[in-house]
């Protein structure tokens, strides 16, 4: 994202956040075959058990008004979480009170039924459409932490997302729908509600180490490994993993911050595409703290092809 720490090394903090005892861990590899037999090719003729993969395809999104942006107290909330982290002087820096700033004003907007990817596009269906010659190859330079086939695809530029979305008859979220997702017609803070919960997303820390290993994952993790940091619509990993691509840029004011939202409401608002700032990334990554896993925080990246930064795809219905 637009905020690479770099600083002392630090002791890891553990943050005591609300938790659910029920929350989906990710269990070990390892402890997944303790005391099985040697494995079969073969299996018996009744009794077959099918193993749930994660569900895929497109969810309908049903028209309604939300609120979009934050309000003072929320962006003073998202000061407080950020202070919650190792590197927490960062938090009351110039740049990251402009970022927070973005989030305002708090306006009403009313948006119409789409569809939107139930997951991040898979690093496997983004190579489909590299074989059928629409899509640029993604740059991932054979570095496993990044190519295996159920993981998002990253290191993708915008403009490639836009090509595969446009491939598989959809384009790119707007910045709207996609907060609208998240977030909900109930204005949640987080896709599954109101209290941060760490092991509902794959995240990071704002650390010497970005990178966290608490919630199961030190980097990328298979998509929808966290079906309980869902959406009420189902909707997965809108908040971790990979930070995702939408179809807006920001609006740069003189000294080149991103604006805010203008304050009125607003309906269907078209992704906004002038303004001279770079294209904008939701939903915080892997190497993310709470602060960037809020349904409304908004954050760029300047990288080409960022390793961090994924997309989904949307889809206008009737």
């Amino acid at each position: 994202m637009c905020w690479r720490a770099g600083a002392a090394v630090a002791p890891l903090l553990l943050l005591s956040f609300a938790s659910d005892a029920s929350a989906h861990r990710p269990a070990d590899a390892s402890s997944w075959w303790a005391g099985l037999g040697q494995a079969s090719t073969r299996g018996t003729a009744d009794g077959v058990l099918a193993l749930r993969t994660t569900p895929s395809g497109r969810v309908r999104v049903p028209g309604g008004t939300f609120v979009m942006g934050s309000t003072p107290a929320q962006m003073a909330h998202a000061i407080q979480l950020c202070e919650r982290e190792v590197l927490a002087t960062v938090c009351h820096a110039e740049r990251f009170i402009a970022m927070v700033r973005a989030e305002g004003n708090a306006h009403p907007v009313t948006l119409s039924s789409f569809a939107i990817d139930r997951t991040e596009v898979t690093v496997a269906e983004y190579a489909r459409c590299v074989s059928a010659g629409a899509c640029a190859q993604a740059e991932l330079g054979g570095d496993a932490r990044f190519t295996r086939a159920d993981f998002p695809v990253t290191h993708v530029r915008w403009s490639d997302a836009q090509d595969y979305c446009r491939w598989t008859g959809g384009r790119l979220p707007t910045e709207a729908e996609w907060e609208y997702v998240a977030r909900g017609p109930d204005g949640r803070e987080f896709p599954w509600g109101n209290a941060y919960n760490p092991h509902l997303s794959n995240h990071g820390s704002w650390a010497d180490d970005r990178t966290d290993g608490t919630d199961g994952f030190v980097g990328l993790a298979p998509v929808g490994s966290f079906p309980d940091g869902a959406t009420p619509l189902g909707v997965l990993d809108m908040a971790g993993n990979a930070a995702e691509w939408v179809a807006d840029v920001f609006e740069l004011d003189k000294f080149g911050d991103p604006v805010g939202y203008a304050d009125e409401a607003v309906v269907n608002p078209p992704a906004r595409t002038a303004g001279g700032g770079p294209h904008i990334v939701r939903g915080g990554s892997f190497e993310d703290g709470a602060t960037w896993l809020r349904a409304s925080a908004r954050d760029y990246d300047i990288l080409p092809r960022p390793p961090w930064v994924g997309f989904r795809c949307a889809e206008d219905v009737r």
